[in-house]
């Protein structure tokens, strides 16, 4: 059995070498709010914040558990 699977709860998840750089708007692979990379490293860290209607959080993500956000309204 292959320990990896591209999908997570039903949904594919997107394959891409893109990398992140500042400005992106992204996501957890998991789901979760849109976050904004405000610093993105070759190391493999991005570092994000985003607004929770009371507070500015920023919290450094590993890469892999990212992808770019969709808007799922387009």
């Amino acid at each position: 059995m292959n320990a990896f699977s591209p999908w997570f709860n039903g949904t594919p998840i997107p394959e891409t070498d893109d990398a992140f750089e500042v400005g992106d708007i992204v996501t957890l692979i998991s789901g979760g709010p849109p976050l904004t990379v405000i610093n993105a490293c070759d190391c493999g860290a991005v570092e994000v914040a985003w607004f929770d209607s009371s507070s500015l959080s920023v919290q450094d993500l590993p890469e892999e558990s990212l992808v770019h956000w969709v808007d799922p309204d387009e």
